[in-house]
């Protein structure tokens, strides 16, 4: 192994960094990295007596975190009571834990797990992982072991005082390179993938992005087949707000008496949606939809509008461009081509064939609309005021879908059988649900923080061993003050080997 220097930097400051490097399998692999700081710092080491000292530097933050939590949530022992364990090697909650800290921290392949334990503090605790041995564990999981450790995750949440009276439910999906099988279908994908198969999901979260409730299921089944899932796995007291994907009348006949607040569909209730209202206001009213009864609340909002608008006339030039290429094509079907991609975008009433002239009153009649919402509910006890910044709040479960699509918690998928899918999407919930957890526990000490910006502080914190003889001495090397400040509170180096 030969050893050198890098320069490293976090934020506007730079660091000084010794590396070891020796080929793995073939590999030139990093197999050590100690911090040495700034070149001040490592001419205080040159004059120093080095002699016998070894050194060694490990990411700590995430993966100490991890076990943390893994110490309130009992995530660990709720595995392995399901699963069973009975020898002295890895356990099936080991095999999870170690997942969550890899997703985390440097998120990849089973195989690459391995690679990068190898600077990471898990190597202390763990002994190298193999993909085959986690292929190996993940055959154990069946869906009702991975149903019944949801439900005490979700139990032990609500033991610990994490507020679940509102869950804010949405559905998403993930595309993929494999080929079709009993999870990866083509269905409407997100990320306009439509190519590909996908693999879909949902979640049912709190305010504070912590999910009491996901699952998969395959790509090609819309959010509405969905509702049966979310009603058995969600607590009966919550209040569900969820997205117009799943409004149909057999779905609010299975929230039985739960209370639920839902958005209508603009184009299904124009009588509804032609209510004069001045701006920032809002009105109420009765309506039967949906198989019952509902309280109406049809509210304005400016920046809705604004928005909406700017959104809007950017889909309209793009489908008019379209629409006129598809026209001027020269194609003896291009009318008919032309009609059903207006039927699609919904905007056949709008723009009208073959002229492609304007409809000048549809027109006015969508953009009068854009700025409104129709929300229907059961809710008797609370202020119209009340539900229409609740609704407003839903926008927090998208933000759980950006992070794991943004951080790579769910994706790529590299596995192939339905099975594995399901476990691997099992692994990565989990592995979204100790991200929102340390969030939580890092804003009590740094208001300002994301879910983004938490993985980041947590980066940051390394853990430094220096052993000379049979004494040896660790050390947190946090390189910026928000890492000091969660490794202090959090008491990170307590989890460590002395």
């Amino acid at each position: 192994m030969m050893p050198y220097l890098v320069w490293k930097h976090s934020g506007k400051n730079r660091y000084l960094v010794m590396r070891w490097k020796r080929r793995v399998n073939g590999v030139p692999t990093i197999v050590k990295e100690v911090s040495i700081g700034s070149v001040d710092n490592l001419a205080r080491i040159v004059e120093g007596d080095l002699t016998g000292i070894d050194l060694a530097s490990y990411s700590f933050g995430t993966t100490a975190s991890v076990l943390a939590m893994d110490m309130e949530m009992g995530l660990k022992d709720a595995v392995n009571a399901e699963i069973g364990h009975h020898d002295n090697g890895l356990s099936p909650g080991d095999y999870v834990l170690i997942f969550i800290m890899n997703r985390l921290s440097d998120p990849g392949s089973k195989s690459h797990i391995q690679e990068w334990m190898v600077n990471d503090f898990s190597s202390t605790l763990y002994h190298p992982v193999t993909a085959q041995g986690f292929w190996n564990v993940m055959d154990r999981f069946t869906d009702d072991n991975m149903k019944r450790i949801r439900e005490k995750m979700r139990d032990r949440l609500i033991s610990l005082g994490y507020d679940d009276s509102r869950l804010f439910v949405d559905g998403s999906n993930l595309y993929t390179y494999m080929e079709e099988n009993g999870m990866a279908k083509r269905g409407h994908n997100k990320a306009h993938r439509y190519d590909l198969n996908q693999i879909s999901y949902y979640i049912a979260a709190n305010y504070d992005y912590i999910p009491f409730a996901g699952d998969s299921y395959p790509g090609n089944i819309p959010d509405v087949k969905t509702f049966d899932m979310i009603i058995e796995n969600t607590p009966e007291d919550a209040i569900l707000i969820f997205d117009r994907g799943y409004n149909s009348a057999t779905n609010i006949k299975k929230t039985g008496e739960r209370k639920y607040l839902g958005a209508l569909i603009q184009s299904d209730h124009m009588d509804l949606m032609a209510i004069p209202l001045e701006k920032d206001s809002f009105t109420e009213t009765r309506k039967f939809v949906y198989g019952r009864d509902h309280r109406i609340i049809i509210y304005h909002s400016s920046k809705l509008e604004k928005r909406r608008i700017i959104s809007f006339m950017k889909k309209f030039q793009k489908v008019y461009m379209k629409v006129r290429m598809i026209t001027e094509s020269g194609d003896s079907d291009a009318m008919q081509k032309a009609g059903f991609y207006l039927e699609m975008e919904k905007l056949n009433e709008t723009i009208i064939l073959p002229s492609l002239k304007i409809n000048g009153e549809r027109m006015h009649q969508r953009l009068s609309m854009l700025g409104k919402n129709a929300l229907f509910t059961n809710i008797e006890d609370l202020k119209a005021e009340e539900l229409i910044d609740l609704y407003r709040k839903r926008n927090r479960v998208e933000h759980c879908f950006r992070i794991i699509s943004m951080k790579d918690l769910a994706s790529p998928v590299y596995h192939w059988t339905p099975q594995k899918i399901k476990v691997h999407m099992f692994f990565s919930y989990l592995a979204y649900m100790f991200l929102a957890l340390l969030y939580n526990r890092i804003r009590s000490w740094i208001p300002t923080v994301s879910l983004i910006s938490a993985m980041d502080i947590l980066d940051r914190i390394r853990i430094v061993y220096a052993a000379r003889g049979s004494k040896a001495v660790k050390r947190i090397d946090a390189k910026s003050p928000e890492a000091l400040i969660v490794a202090e509170n959090m008491k990170l180096l307590d989890l460590a080997k002395p």
